[in-house]
């Protein structure tokens, strides 16, 4: 069956050497389109290659820095055959583990280091406003989303969706205490979806709704 779909920077898209590529002519024509030949893939991969689910779309960190390394290199001019082989060995592996038949395989109870529970915290903090899913986070660690939030509470005591809720409501009371932009706006950039939503959460986790945190800060900074 044929299919087409739409590829825009910064997207990566990885396609078979057989799939037809058209372009279109825009003012930002960066981006990458990396297609695989079979030859690049040893036996156990081009298996797990088959249970990859075709045309589908992922946020992979992995896959992105390997791209950006790769353009960085390309643009010093010190990408070669051998170099693009490199490349492709690790794009391929790294797919087929992260997508075929092994990635829902049984995983070690890996425990999060340090560095890493720094990582899921700075991601946490520069995308508090978005929706975060347990699947970026994991990605981050290099682990499947189901052993992740096991080892994740493991470490901290808590889920990650409610380390992330945590977060939320502690950014939101920074935000009422040092600011006096709308409570509708705190709200939005604790990413909070409804102003409703907001105010539950808020006075679930602290006592009070978002307002009465705001008047009490005030009558006790005057």
């Amino acid at each position: 069956m044929t299919h087409s779909i739409l590829i825009g920077a910064p997207f990566t898209a990885v396609i078979p050497t057989s799939a037809t590529l058209a372009t279109i002519d825009d003012n930002d024509p960066s981006g990458w389109v990396i297609a695989l030949k079979s030859g690049v893939l040893g036996r156990v991969s081009q298996k797990a290659f088959c249970e990859v689910p075709k045309w589908s779309t992922s946020w992979d960190p992995y896959l992105r820095e390997t791209v950006d390394t790769l353009s960085a290199l390309q643009s010093a001019g010190l990408v070669d055959a051998i170099c693009a082989d490199a490349f492709a060995d690790v794009i391929s592996v790294h797919i087929a583990l992260r997508y075929g038949h092994c990635a829902g395989a049984a995983e070690p109870d890996t425990p999060l280091t340090r560095q890493m529970l720094t990582r899921i915290q700075v991601f946490v903090h520069e995308h508090i406003a978005e929706n975060i899913l347990v699947e970026q986070l994991a990605v981050l660690v290099h682990m499947s989303a189901s052993n992740f939030a096991h080892v994740f509470k493991t470490a901290t005591g808590s889920s990650p969706h409610l380390y992330v809720t945590l977060e939320r409501v502690k950014f939101a009371r920074t935000m009422l205490c040092e600011e006096t932009c709308p409570l509708v706006e705190v709200g939005a950039r604790a990413g909070f979806q409804t102003q409703q939503h907001f105010t539950d959460v808020f006075h679930r986790h602290t006592g009070v709704t978002p307002r009465a945190f705001r008047l009490a800060h005030r009558k006790v900074g005057s």
